[in-house]
């Protein structure tokens, strides 16, 4: 496994965009690493903050570690959406290699100060680290603080001031992405992530990136997103065929495992689906 900012250094390089999977089980992890491997492309393997009631973080990275160790395809452990310093201690120390902390609810210099805080530690392990400026809805794709997607974007001011002043090596950023389900087609702010990209060094993150068109994406690369975060869409489909698997198959000793390496095989279909068209497989 490498670091977050090993692996957006190429994909700089290569004008191109990582893929990031959010994970909270065996399968969900093997999904990710069976598309990454059979696609040979490199991959982020997201755990988030909020999956820790579904399995600890030492469990996780000790699954993540055993399968990606010897591979010839780079792989990125990564905390997602922390807001508690607990546990991004708790995620440095199990072995994870890039860690998020979320403090774009907080007033900007205060999430710089924390964020910096977090950069400190993080780096002497080694870990990347990933930050957030602009509001976003919640990660089940509620919304808080009655707030709109729009009065949240980024500043592009507020962000050059951000990612100079917290040593953040990524910096996710509100342009019309949202989590969860999208009402209605997504508009990204193309020309606000311009002016982003224009005074901010530090690669660009892109949060909630199901269900925005493709055409979007691949021209958000263009300018300067270097990490799509892919969830939702991965989730749904995988309860699509669940549901499907459990109307066609009704007797009475139907095995478990049967059913969940059907949807891991979903799982794994819709990610190498997002991995041919981020194409990122150059010199890694």
């Amino acid at each position: 496994m490498i670091n977050l900012k090993k692996m957006l250094e190429q994909a700089v390089k290569n004008n191109c965009a990582i893929g990031s999977f959010n994970v909270y089980n065996l399968e969900s992890i093997q999904a990710v690493i069976e598309a990454a491997q059979v696609l040979r492309q490199p991959a982020i393997i997201s755990f988030g903050e909020s999956y820790t009631k579904h399995a600890p973080l030492d469990v996780i990275a000790a699954i993540v570690k055993k399968y990606c160790t010897d591979s010839e395809i780079p792989f990125v452990l990564h905390l997602d959406h922390s807001k508690n310093f607990e546990t991004i201690i708790g995620a440095i120390r199990a072995g994870f290699t890039s860690v998020m902390y979320d403090g774009s609810s907080l007033p900007l210099n205060e999430n710089i100060e924390k964020t910096r805080y977090v950069a400190q530690i993080a780096h002497m392990a080694g870990v990347s680290v990933e930050g957030e400026l602009g509001y976003m809805n919640n990660e089940d794709g509620t919304t808080s603080l009655d707030l709109s997607l729009e009065k949240g974007y980024t500043k592009s001011e507020d962000a050059r001031k951000y990612a100079e002043a917290s040593g953040i090596d990524a910096l996710a950023i509100a342009i019309g992405n949202a989590h969860g389900i999208y009402k209605g087609i997504p508009e990204l702010d193309f020309e606000r992530l311009a002016e982003i990209s224009s005074v901010v060094d530090v690669p660009l993150v892109l949060h909630g990136s199901s269900g925005i068109p493709i055409p979007s994406l691949q021209r958000a690369i263009t300018f300067g997103i270097r990490k799509i975060n892919i969830n939702t869409e991965i989730s749904t489909e995988a309860i699509k065929t669940a549901r499907q698997f459990l109307h066609e198959n009704t007797q009475e000793n139907l095995r478990f495992e049967s059913l969940i390496k059907s949807s891991e095989e979903t799982m794994s279909r819709v990610i190498k689906g997002y991995l041919s068209i981020l194409n990122c497989r150059k010199n890694y």
